[in-house]
Order: structure tokens, then sequence, then C-alpha cells
């Protein structure tokens, strides 16, 4: 959420503009999720949601981010590959979602045009989510679980970014085994007694 000066946003203000733009956009695409019809639906006023939301679509991925936040949240007692499963499994079992997977894909697809959706895209979704596996596998290099110079960038890419391949391109999504081998094929790469995910 990019910050902005004024009076703190209202909590009962918020979830009524967060659950007004997540309804909009989940039955009728994200291009119904307009300002004014979230002004409308939330009954408030156009001048409030734009003291605190740059774009519609900063409110519908805003939204989405707080419906799903378990998926990003560390299962308590897991072990690092743990976490990461449980993410990349939460992330597939998000997109593959009737009314949340074709969201994303025309979110995805609009802001290659759109530098308010690209920016909200990233800020509202992309980073969120990334940052929380990239806090799991940089804590696994510094507690010595992974090589000391694994290029945690590049390993955060070859675990997360499946999800989004397979959506854009209407593939079946992996199955929870299926994503298991994956996390842990990556993982074992970036062992200490491997290279695979090490910079040259």
């Amino acid at each position: 959420m990019v910050n902005r000066r004024g009076r703190p946003r209202s909590e009962a203000v918020r979830t009524a503009v967060l659950e007004a733009a997540a309804e909009l956009a989940l039955h009728g695409g994200p291009g119904a999720a307009t300002m004014d019809a979230i002004a409308r639906r939330a009954e408030v006023s156009r001048t409030t949601i734009y003291k605190w939301w740059p774009s519609a679509a900063a409110i519908v991925l805003e939204g989405l981010l707080e419906s799903v936040r378990e998926s990003i949240t560390r299962p308590p007692g897991s072990t690092s590959v743990e976490a990461v499963v449980h993410h990349v499994s939460s992330l597939y079992g998000i997109l593959a979602d009737p009314a949340v997977g074709p969201l994303l894909r025309n979110v995805i697809a609009a802001s290659a045009s759109d530098p308010a959706i690209e920016r909200a895209l990233l800020d509202q979704w992309i980073i969120p989510r990334r940052a929380a596996v990239t806090e799991v596998v940089q804590d696994a290099v510094e507690r010595g679980e992974l090589a000391a110079g694994t290029d945690v960038e590049a390993a955060v890419d070859a675990m997360v970014t499946s999800p989004y391949y397979r959506l854009m391109f209407a593939m079946p999504a992996l199955d929870e085994d299926a994503v298991e081998q994956m996390v842990h094929m990556v993982w074992r790469g970036c062992q200490p007694a491997g290279e695979s995910c090490q910079p040259e």
C-alpha cells in the first residue's frame, strides 16, 4: 500500500472498500471494479478512496492478498523447505480457483499496457508474496541450511514462477506431490554440497 499523508484509514471503511472491490472484480472481472463502482458498493466517497489508494487495481489486489494472507504466513513449527512448499502449493491453489485465477490472469495481461495496474500488481501482490519466500530462503542461508554463496533471487525465481507460467499459458496446475518434488529439487541444488544455485 502506498503511504499517503492524512488521517489514518478507518478499518471499517477499509474493510468495506476491499470487500466491495473483491466482489465486483470476482463477479465482473477487473474492469467492473472501477473507482465509481467501488465507492457506490462500499457507500463511501471517491475522494475518501483516492486518499488511500492510487487506483482501483491497487484496491482489488490488496483485498485479494488480505483474503489469502495465510498462504504467505509461515506455518508454526515448519522447516524452511516446508514453508516454501506451503507457499507454492497455496499459490497454485489460489490460481486454480475458477474466480481468482482468471481475475489475476486478466490483471497480469492488462499490466503490460497500464502503468497503474503494473504498479499495483507489483506492490500489492508480487512483491509481498516474493518477500515472504525470500525471507525463508535468506534465513536458510544464514542458518547454514543452504550454501553461503546461494543466489537467493535465482532460487526464489526457480521455486515461485511456475504457477504464473502455467496460469498465463492455461496449463494445468502441479499437484501437491509435484510441487513438493520441484521445491525439494531446487532446495537440494542450493545445499552446501551443490553448486546449482551459486553464482559463478
